[in-house]
């Protein structure tokens, strides 16, 4: 073998020997910020709807009684883009009605006029995919054998 021979060998392994010290130094490289992150990240909740402002009204249409609920508005404190179930229970009637609105008319009668006091249910729920808030309820007395009317 000939002294270039001896050299380019030596130079060859001098290389790979910087190499190998060199890469693992550059991989162990640390990053450092002086600035905060702008983007934070929180969960949110379900709630129930407040606020509740619309108007019922009783009716007694020949020997039947059902109640008329309009509901105008309300405040949702949950998450955007909700959808609503509006809910008229009383005496096995069922008036369920599902509206991404924050309004709803529901109307709920054919119940044999029985003379006496009916309590009627109305419940708003959100709706978000398979997420459910809690639920705002309220209770509309109806008087024995008489129509009436008033505010939610």
């Amino acid at each position: 073998m000939t002294m270039i021979d001896h050299s380019r060998r030596l130079m060859v392994l001098l290389l790979v020997v910087v190499t190998l010290l060199l890469v693992p130094s550059v991989a162990t490289a640390r990053f450092t910020a002086t600035r905060t992150p702008t983007l934070a990240v929180t969960t949110d909740r379900m709630e129930a709807p407040t606020g509740v402002t619309g108007s019922y009204r009783c009716a007694l249409p020949f020997f039947t009684e059902g109640v008329d609920v309009t509901v105008t508005s309300f405040s949702d404190a949950g998450p955007k883009g909700a959808t609503y179930d509006y809910t008229i229970t009383g005496r096995r009637v069922v008036e369920t009605e599902s509206s991404p609105n924050r309004s709803a008319s529901l109307t709920s009668g054919g119940v044999a006029n029985d003379l006496a006091t009916t309590q009627w249910t109305l419940t708003i729920r959100s709706r978000l995919g398979s997420w459910t808030g809690p639920a705002y309820t309220r209770t509309i007395s109806c008087p024995a054998a008489r129509s009436s009317s008033g505010s939610l």
